[in-house]
């Protein structure tokens, strides 16, 4: 069921109008995953979130065990507001500073109607005190492992406040669930990490921030080349935070993916340039595109920050 935007002449800048919160029965073994809207600045990076995916809802799709039956909701893909055609037994919302004044108003306008609501994401591992108040349970570090033990213990009535679980094991975690992805609403579907971390500690940076620490880990090769070949897609996002962090890594995976004879693009730090014959294996394995960021032109404000830079 969809609901009409409401008055707001741009959806692009405001976000879609709910209809007052009707409690019902929740579905049993129900889980709705919802990206928040967030403001669209048309001179920036407007089409990011149609680009690819965001990994935090297809990687809890993919942890999730049988016996739930799991749907998503972006509402950056401006379908208007959530469905309310059923009530969830268990919503699971990410959270980021961008939108997480959307993302409470969410959660409490999920649990007026009657479903248990979990708060995860960057901002809540940043600011749990402050993402506390609307959620039944709060998921702070790495969602992937903790996931099944949450649903487990929503469907005994055993909840507990937070939950944690350290970034570790990486290659161990299961693939993200694409299949809750709509068809239409991507440039690709393929979101894809390589790598988790990165060697600099830029003080500008969430993974430098708060108590959490994420060490740098990295997937096999063949596991990365693998899922990509597996998906079918012509074009991949990779969406580590520094593809780059580790030269020797990089360049492995490039001679890995170069068979495959498709098209992806990362994040990665300038430095990389330092290495022409690196760039050169990242053309060739069939990188178009690499976003950088350049927070500053000066040497010693980046020096200060603790980021690398030719």
């Amino acid at each position: 069921m969809r609901i009409p935007l409401g008055p707001h002449p741009d959806p692009t800048l405001h976000p879609p109008v709910r209809p007052s919160p009707r409690r019902g029965s929740p579905h049993p073994g129900t889980v709705l995953l919802v990206n928040p809207f967030y403001a669209k600045d048309p001179h920036s990076s407007f089409g990011k979130h149609v680009l690819t995916p965001t990994l935090a809802l297809t990687t809890l799709a993919g942890a999730t065990p049988e016996g739930w039956e799991v749907s998503m909701w972006d509402e950056n893909l401006i379908q208007g507001p959530p469905p309310t055609d059923f009530v969830p037994e268990v919503v699971g919302i990410t959270v980021h500073l961008t939108f997480a004044e959307r993302a409470y108003e969410l959660a409490a306008w999920f649990r007026a109607r009657g479903s248990i609501v979990v708060l995860g994401g960057l901002h809540v591992i940043s600011c749990p005190d402050e993402a506390a108040p609307p959620a039944a349970a709060l998921c702070t570090g790495n969602r992937g492992p903790v996931w099944p033990r949450i649903l487990e213990d929503a469907r005994f009535g055993r909840l507990r406040p937070r939950y944690h679980a350290p970034f570790s094991r990486y290659g161990e975690e299961p693939l993200p669930d694409r299949s809750i992805l709509p068809p239409w609403g991507f440039l690709t579907p393929l979101s894809l990490v390589a790598t988790r971390g990165c060697h600099n500690r830029c003080d500008f940076c969430y993974l430098a921030t708060g108590e959490e620490r994420i060490r740098y880990q990295m997937r096999p090769v063949e596991d990365v080349v693998g899922e990509f070949r597996d998906s079918g897609e012509p074009y991949g996002v990779f969406v580590d935070n520094n593809l780059g962090s580790s030269r020797r890594y990089l360049r492995e995976l490039c001679r890995g993916l170069a068979p495959l004879e498709v098209i992806w693009s990362a994040a990665v730090s300038l430095d990389v340039t330092d290495d022409p014959s690196l760039v050169r294996e990242m053309a060739l394995a069939g990188c178009t595109g690499v976003f950088i960021g350049f927070e500053s032109l000066s040497e010693e404000n980046l020096a200060a920050a603790g980021k690398r830079a030719p």
